[in-house]
């Protein structure tokens, strides 16, 4: 049996966190604190994009196709929305990881300077 695309999404999402670990680790030694702001800012500004860009769909085949799909069934509508919602989770959990990033980063640099 395959394994699903939730589970290769959230294996996915695990590599990513500890990619982001390492990452912090390496620039923290380079950069100082206010490189794991910078690695804050960007996790969460790509996780944010990526996010929009999978609700609002820009010039593409993409915006006549959500504006064909708008006479579809209520259940058709539930079914899309809850298989957004699954690609979606592993997105904000990384972006949450953004999140705390930014903190340790404002944190340690403001250690730093009062130190």
């Amino acid at each position: 049996m395959p394994p699903s695309p939730n589970f290769i999404l959230n294996g996915l999402a695990w590599i990513g966190i500890f990619l982001l670990i390492a990452l912090a680790f390496v620039l923290v030694q380079i950069l100082g604190f206010p490189g794991v702001l910078i690695l804050g800012l960007l996790t969460t500004l790509i996780c944010l994009r990526a996010e929009i860009s999978e609700d609002v769909p820009t010039w593409s085949q993409a915006l006549f196709a959500s504006r064909a799909s708008r006479s579809a069934s209520a259940e058709e509508r539930a079914a899309t929305a809850e298989a957004r919602a699954r690609a979606i989770s592993p997105l904000r959990y990384v972006q949450g990881c953004g999140f705390v990033l930014i903190a340790a980063g404002l944190a340690g640099t403001v250690w730093q300077l009062y130190r």
